[in-house]
């Protein structure tokens, strides 16, 4: 792995980034912010990548170089998904038209679409028990879905590059439009960094949308509207999932950097 990342800067992205795509970018820090209100994105030739940028996300870019290199491709899609994070672009960029457009709402916007336009939607991650309960409940939602659901067996980083092979046989073998990757955070955008280009042609977009799949089987809640408008849905997970305290503390470092306009 090359030495550790750093903030990458503006320019680069200019150059990365598709003229029409650059146009309309708004910036957090070096990071574009591709997608401010439609979904999903427009197909084209390449097989793009959907990015939820939370605090979580912003933090660890400088600390990951296979994420750095992720949201400086062209197959980057980006929206921003943390509370804390729309409103402070909210106040660098007024009247600009951006909306919160997080994973865990937006697999049902596509499961939606699918359903009416026909395509093929894959749920790939969570555990094997999770993924069945989303697929099972997208199917009683949408009839009409063609929906089908893979959670490779969770093992450690050794194992890594044969999950992946699994993943992408999982692929080949329902040829979805759309894959949803639930394998957490890290796993889930290495796969797609790596992964992409050899499902160009024959998959719109790979959409890494976290715990998305295991909202979507009912197992986790999402916070009510009021909690997360208010930036407290991080508190009501942790509620829930007592283990993601630590998470939350980390990514407390990004509230000094919001309050000096630091991005």
């Amino acid at each position: 792995m090359p030495p550790s990342a750093t903030l990458l800067s503006v320019a680069a992205f200019d150059k990365a980034l598709p003229l029409a795509i650059r146009d309309r970018c708004l910036f957090f820090g070096s990071i574009p912010i591709t997608e401010t209100a439609s979904f999903p994105p427009a197909p084209n030739n390449e097989c793009w990548i959907y990015l939820t940028l939370n605090a979580e996300i912003a933090l660890s870019l400088p600390e990951s170089w296979e994420l750095s290199q992720l949201v400086q491709s062209r197959r980057a899609r980006i929206s921003i998904d943390g509370q804390w994070l729309w409103w402070a672009l909210k106040r660098k960029y007024p009247g600009q038209r951006l909306h919160k457009l997080s994973g865990s709402d937006l697999i049902h916007v596509l499961a939606a679409d699918c359903a009416r336009d026909g395509g093929r939607l894959l749920l790939l991650g969570s555990s094997p028990a999770r993924n069945a309960l989303a697929v099972q409940r997208f199917r009683h939602r949408w009839p009409t879905l063609e929906v089908a659901g893979y959670a490779p067996e969770r093992q450690g980083d050794e194992s890594e590059r044969e999950m992946h092979q699994e993943a992408l046989e999982a692929i080949a073998s329902f040829r979805p439009n759309y894959v949803v990757l639930g394998l957490g955070a890290a796993k889930e955008q290495r796969f797609a960094f790596q992964c992409a280009a050899t499902l160009d042609g024959k998959v719109r977009g790979l959409l890494c949308f976290g715990g998305a799949i295991d909202m979507a089987s009912g197992a986790v809640r999402r916070a009510p509207r009021i909690v997360q408008y208010i930036g407290l849905e991080g508190l009501y997970r942790v509620w829930q999932q007592p283990a993601r305290l630590g998470r939350l503390l980390r990514v407390l470092r990004v509230l000094p950097m919001l309050g000096r306009g630091a991005y």
